[in-house]
């Protein structure tokens, strides 16, 4: 048999680094950061020869259903369906949302773990029935679609209290010897917290001890749900939000979701940054496939302190499958008159993994800058970092016609809507515009002229919040949404 050093990894990681160097030399000098640099770091993921299968676990209690020890099951998935008493009105919505657990359940694998929990203002597991996890196979789904059936719902929302019985799941996960679990969760609402039953800042910090323990996608049917919470949880969790109007659609959403995690096999990856001494990092934010401000998960300052280097960032970049990554990053740059028209070294970037024999990672790449008085060459903008910066004017422009819509002020409402429409049309984001047009009808697309439709429904504003959420590759045109389907119930045309 072939040693391990004879296997062709299973993935290959590529590093790519965007910018324009020249910056303005100071006409000031003298500051702590006299500048910064702006420079996307694309992380992309490919698969190198055939797709992962997790094997069947090794050992289960067939009663119970519930794992006692597991080979490779690399998935371990649990499914947070709304059960509070608005589900029931009308009844095809919890009909719906039955139907899609079900059909996430089989996009799950043989051998991995997973649970269905109800929420209300408080959890029950609808399967297994006591707390733990149930190994995926043919049976196992079976009794699990049973029991979903047999559950009543009841009761208000508390949606922190669901993430938590997730956590409590996750932590009780057997040990892998394969390079671990991939934890994710998905949870279906459709509606938003009571705060008899659970506050905002009692999600809030539930939320955040969530972070890092596991991923969590989230959907929203009805029109009841509050955007910001929705966008709270996936922001945190490393997920995705989604708006469902069309009770038809949900279980293909709901089994994408699952089968998009099922697929992030590819754990442990790093990413660090080693920055230079002087060199003050600002910020680091992914932009693609959604926006979310990060924080480093360990800094190193020992090189700060003895004058060696800068702080080394280290980000852990969550169960990966084949897609691609992107990264906004802005540090400050020190001046140095003596080094004027040179190429200088701001950051060097390094991706790592735990298990890096599984992986083909890339050589390090450099973040680098060179000081000009040629207008022609520091006042160039870098295509991939425009890009990401017109995404997110475009977000910031949107939430900003939201507020105008809330205080009635229609025509500055339509002005900025215009203004969204251009930013979507020059940074390819169809679906967006695809959402615009549900709230304007357009006059001029060149040049963003706008007219706002009489009547919009609710769901049809708070659906394109969460769009903003998600950005496009340059360059990449992605098809919009299907046509819509039927809107929630008492939602106006």
């Amino acid at each position: 048999m072939a040693g391990q050093e004879d296997q062709e990894p299973a993935a290959s990681v590529g590093l790519e680094v965007s910018q324009v160097v020249e910056l303005p030399r100071p006409r000031t000098p003298g500051g702590a950061d006299t500048a910064r640099m702006y420079a996307v770091l694309t992380v992309t993921v490919r698969r190198t020869g055939a797709a992962h299968a997790p094997p069947a676990a090794t050992e289960r209690d067939p009663a119970a259903g519930t794992a006692t020890g597991t080979a490779g099951a690399r998935l371990a998935e649990v499914l947070l369906i709304d059960h509070s008493s608005s589900m029931v009105m009308p009844p095809s919505r919890l009909a719906a949302a039955r139907a899609a657990a079900v059909g996430a359940l089989a996009r799950i694998p043989d051998g991995s773990l997973f649970a269905l929990v109800a929420g209300g203002d408080r959890t029950a597991m609808i399967y297994p029935r006591r707390p733990g996890l149930a190994v995926a196979h043919a049976e196992s789904r079976a009794a699990a679609e049973a029991a979903l059936h047999d559950c009543t719902p009841g009761g208000g929302t508390a949606m922190g209290t669901w993430l938590e019985r997730a956590r409590q799941l996750f932590r009780e996960l057997p040990a892998s010897g394969d390079g671990g679990w991939v934890r994710h969760a998905l949870l279906l609402t459709d509606g938003k917290n009571e705060p008899g039953y659970e506050t905002r800042a009692e999600l809030q910090e539930r939320v955040e001890r969530c972070a890092r323990a596991f991923a969590c996608d989230v959907v929203g049917i009805g029109d009841a749900w509050e955007t910001d919470e929705l966008l709270l949880i996936a922001r945190a969790l490393g997920g995705r939000t989604r708006a469902v109007a069309d009770l038809t659609r949900l279980p293909d959403e709901l089994a994408s979701l699952t089968g998009q995690a099922a697929g992030r096999d590819v754990t442990g990856l790093r990413l660090r940054l080693y920055h230079r001494a002087g060199v003050r990092p600002h910020s680091f934010e992914q932009v693609h496939p959604t926006r979310v401000a990060l924080r480093p998960d360990r800094v190193d300052l020992s090189g700060v302190g003895t004058g060696a280097g800068g702080p080394v960032e280290e980000y852990d970049l969550g169960p990966c499958g084949e897609e691609t990554r992107a990264y906004l990053l802005c540090v400050g740059a020190p001046y140095e008159p003596a080094k004027i028209g040179k190429e200088l070294l701001l950051t060097e970037v390094e991706l790592d993994a735990e298990s890096p024999a599984a992986l083909r990672l890339p050589a390090p790449q450099p973040v680098l800058m060179r000081w000009t008085d040629d207008p022609d060459l520091y006042s160039r903008l870098d295509p991939q970092v425009a890009h990401y910066r017109q995404e997110e004017e475009l977000h910031r422009t949107f939430e900003e016609a939201c507020a105008e819509l809330k205080l009635g002020r229609r025509a500055a409402a339509e002005a900025l809507l215009g203004t969204a429409w251009r930013l979507a049309a020059e940074t390819g984001d169809t679906a967006m515009q695809e959402h615009l047009r549900r709230l304007v009808r357009v006059r001029d697309p060149a040049a963003g002229r706008v007219e706002l439709r009489d009547r919009i429904a609710k769901f049809d504003v708070e659906a394109a919040r969460i769009q903003t959420s998600t950005t496009v590759l340059p360059g990449v045109h992605l098809p919009g949404p299907r046509p819509p389907g039927p809107r929630p119930p008492g939602a106006a045309p």
